[in-house]
């Protein structure tokens, strides 16, 4: 690990987080259309979701971040009452690690994190979209986590508005 070798501990997102978050959005490429745009009208959005999300016990926006308070990567979870099951689904929406943080634990921990609370709150399975184009993809990230690809589900997604990504 060498000179990028530290230690990160988990906590709650906070608005003042959003611009970091907006970073490293801009930082692994996932929007040129977003890439265009100043990191302040990227992140203001993102400090709105994140109070949206702490007004409510139903959402969770974890960041990673390191000994300086450096944000390193971030997570949101939805938790979501799925009647077909009987039971409560955790929804990951959101899960990126700034590439200087990559190999160094912090999805994982991410990742763990949520894995632990839905098992916390007696969720019934969690569920991602991971776009099969993206590197977590490539590297088979969710699966080597215990995740399981559904074959037989196709993810379909009716747009509004045409979205940043």
């Amino acid at each position: 690990m060498g000179e990028h070798a530290s230690t990160f501990s988990l906590r709650k997102a906070v608005p003042e987080d959003a611009a970091s978050m907006a970073r490293i959005l801009k930082e692994i490429g996932w929007s040129e259309r977003r890439n265009a745009l100043p990191l302040e009208e990227v992140a203001h959005p993102i400090a709105d979701l994140i109070r949206c999300a702490s007004s409510s016990v139903d959402h969770d926006i974890m960041v990673a971040e390191d000994d300086e308070g450096e944000v390193l990567g971030f997570t949101a979870v939805h938790w979501v009452p799925f009647i077909m099951l009987g039971s409560t689904e955790g929804y990951v929406t959101d899960m990126f690690v700034s590439p200087s943080a990559s190999g160094r634990g912090v999805g994982k921990a991410l990742i763990g994190w949520v894995m632990e609370e839905g098992r916390r709150r007696g969720c019934m399975r969690l569920m991602v979209t991971n776009g099969k184009d993206k590197p977590s993809y490539r590297r088979g990230f969710y699966g080597k986590l215990g995740w399981t690809e559904r074959p037989k589900v196709a993810n379909f997604v009716y747009y509004y508005r045409e979205p940043w990504s």
